[in-house]
């Protein structure tokens, strides 16, 4: 048995270990640097580690077909336009109801609005275009998704079902971000509420990805979307209990609840044996 073939058993684990430790190395340098460029740099780079890691794992293990087919996951545009619909409005909803909600009840939870962010004046459209190809090129956004959702939840979902994998995904994720705690990075301050938030964007991101047939493109725009709204929008007052957060976790845990019986019902078995390599 080749040495390929033995490491293929532990791929998942391989993979994991890997995209921890080159993040955590780059991060930990990133937040002990006294450079605020390769405080930047460094927390960039670490930050693009599992997608990085994911194309160099389906390169090896897969070939050049493999890799082929991994990225054209990103070119898949062509999918149900109730997809579309949902991740352009939901992030923006999940935030804004329950402030809406509040204020009906004379409740004071107003969210504000930053005008500017990473440098970018978001009252001018050109800038605020160029504020969005950051988030997406240098965030979570093409930095991650071919890794969690491209490489990892197809792998997991060969063993596992849609939801379990999702929770499983989520659960990685967050622990992924463990860094960001231990060195009480601004907007990591919450372990549980974060674990539980991530949790919930797991199994989402794992219905949009199955639902639009192993597209990367979709959920990569949704969390472009969300990663943005969070930027210039989120509200502190969501990691205490208070109304809004009640309102918010309602919400939440209503479209959540749709989504699992969605995924658990009789259409996710066509997913749980889906060869998604096979797209394109």
């Amino acid at each position: 048995m080749s040495i390929k073939r033995r490491l293929d058993k532990y791929k998942k684990v391989l993979y994991l270990i890997s995209t921890f430790l080159f993040t955590w190395i780059f991060w930990i340098i990133s937040f002990t640097s006294s450079s605020s460029h390769l405080n930047v740099i460094f927390r960039i780079v670490g930050s693009l580690m599992p997608s990085i890691v994911a194309v160099i794992f389906t390169n090896y293990f897969d070939g050049r077909r493999g890799l082929r087919e991994l990225l054209k996951k990103l070119t898949i545009w062509k999918v149900n336009p109730f997809f579309y619909v949902f991740i352009f409005f939901y992030s923006v909803a999940s935030f804004y109801i329950p402030s809406l909600i509040c204020a009906i009840a004379g409740a004071d939870y107003k969210i504000y609005i930053k005008n500017q962010i990473f440098g970018f004046n978001l009252d001018n459209p050109l800038s605020l275009l160029g504020c969005l190809l950051v988030i997406l090129i240098f965030g979570g956004p093409l930095g991650e998704e071919l890794g969690w959702r491209g490489f990892l939840l197809p792998t997991l979902q060969k063993k596992y079902t849609p939801l379990l994998s999702g929770i499983m995904v989520g659960v990685i994720w967050t622990c992924w971000h463990i860094p960001m705690f231990l060195f009480h990075i601004e907007g990591y301050d919450n372990f549980i509420i974060y674990l539980l938030q991530t949790i919930s964007l797991s199994i989402i991101y794992t219905w949009i990805y199955n639902g639009v047939r192993g597209s990367l493109l979709i959920p990569i725009l949704y969390h472009c979307i969300d990663d943005f709204i969070a930027s210039i929008c989120f509200p502190e007052f969501l990691n205490y209990l208070n109304m809004y957060s009640i309102i918010y976790w309602i919400i939440q845990l209503t479209v959540l609840s749709c989504i699992i019986f969605s995924i658990t019902g009789k259409t996710s078995s066509k997913f749980q044996n889906f060869d998604f390599n096979k797209i394109g």
